[in-house]
């Protein structure tokens, strides 16, 4: 337009008529209608594009899968899909069926909960190669997901240790205790079943003792809860009633019966009187210290200092010399001995108060 103004322009300064003036004005007018029917006819090609446009969009959205999230849900399993935790509307049942079946993740622990995004769950269908142009969300953009559990409460835990002890020390005069409250727990659904055992080795029949629970479920091992016992075990046990010297064959006015808890005691005590009466104590006893093995010792048959008979025997052989015992020493146990004849030092077995055998 402005190269023809200026045409124009050229020729009415170099013609100075009246003749080319009316002329120019007339192709003006008539360009000037030109030009307005072309901005005309393009404005209403662009209305009726956007038109269209918008015709296009709202088809569009027809043809949209919705995914429309719960507040909540539940899963069942280790893993969860878009179909457990959505619900899908859309005219494209074969697309439907497919975004249904996509894995979006790992189901939290029975009991616990998580927040599952918009986001997470178009990454995932973006990762099973599905155009995500043709998906909205009109409600909620996450929900929060919890796996179906059954709850185990802490105290039928303790209770289930505690009866267990309680089989396992029939008969016996126990006071059993949990150190420490167990917490509940969750296990997947299922068919339940447990075991209890005891871990470590315990040499002590009470005192601190701790027990394992395994959990299964469908016959898979799935949780183990510790329980921590300690456990007061009560028994008759012997004690001194008086000192009792080195060397003395006790007899039943000796000693006396008390009942004791003996969780925290060796386990070299005694509780049976026959297996005392009769023997004699190997060092002094204090009054009322508790009798052990070790301090009560049997008769001895041979004294340090008696003379007695060595023999040396063989099927085909028998030997013997005159000895002294250098130790005593009670039936079958070996003492020092020495041969009287060689001088020489031997180990032997007491046979009897008068004889020991070298092997």
């Amino acid at each position: 337009m402005q190269y023809i103004c200026l045409k124009l322009k050229h020729l009415r300064e170099a013609d100075h008529g009246d003749g080319l003036n009316h002329l120019s004005e007339i192709i003006l007018n008539k360009w000037w209608l030109n030009y307005l029917s072309i901005m005309a006819i393009m404005f209403f090609i662009l209305n009726l594009n956007s038109v269209m446009a918008v015709q296009d969009d709202r088809l569009d959205e027809v043809q949209m899968i919705r995914i429309l999230l719960p507040e909540s849900s539940v899963v069942e399993k280790e893993t969860y899909r878009l179909g457990d935790i959505a619900k899908l509307e859309g005219p494209d049942p074969h697309l439907i069926e497919r975004l249904e079946r996509i894995k979006i993740g790992r189901s939290p622990l029975p009991g616990r909960d998580l927040s599952v995004s918009r986001s997470i769950m178009l990454s995932r269908i973006r990762s099973a190669k599905i155009d995500t142009k043709r998906i909205v969300f009109p409600g909620s953009q996450n929900t929060r997901i919890q796996r179906a559990a059954l709850k185990i409460p802490g105290k039928d835990i303790d209770q289930s240790v505690l009866s267990y002890i309680r089989e396992v020390y029939s008969g016996k005069d126990i006071k059993p205790r949990i150190l420490a409250k167990t917490r509940d727990i969750f296990l997947p659904r299922g068919e339940v079943s447990y075991r209890i055992l005891k871990k470590g080795r315990h040499l002590k029949e009470g005192g601190y003792q701790t027990f394992e629970i395994e959990f299964n479920v469908n016959g898979e091992s799935i949780r183990k809860v510790p329980v921590r016992t300690y456990i007061k075990l009560y028994k008759d046990i012997l004690i001194a009633k008086d000192t009792i010297k080195e060397d003395h064959i006790i007899r039943e006015s000796d000693i006396l019966k008390v009942r004791r808890n003996v969780d925290r005691m060796p386990s070299a005590y005694i509780t049976d009187e026959k297996n005392i009466l009769g023997k004699v104590a190997s060092r002094a006893i204090n009054p009322n210290e508790i009798i052990k093995k070790t301090t009560v010792s049997a008769v001895p048959l041979v004294k340090s200092g008696d003379r007695l008979m060595i023999v040396y025997e063989t099927p085909n052989l028998r030997l013997t010399a005159p000895g002294i015992s250098l130790q005593k020493g009670g039936l079958g146990d070996r003492i020092q001995v020495r041969n009287l004849q060689s001088k020489i030092l031997v180990y032997a077995t007491v046979q009897d108060k008068n004889h020991v055998q070298v092997n």
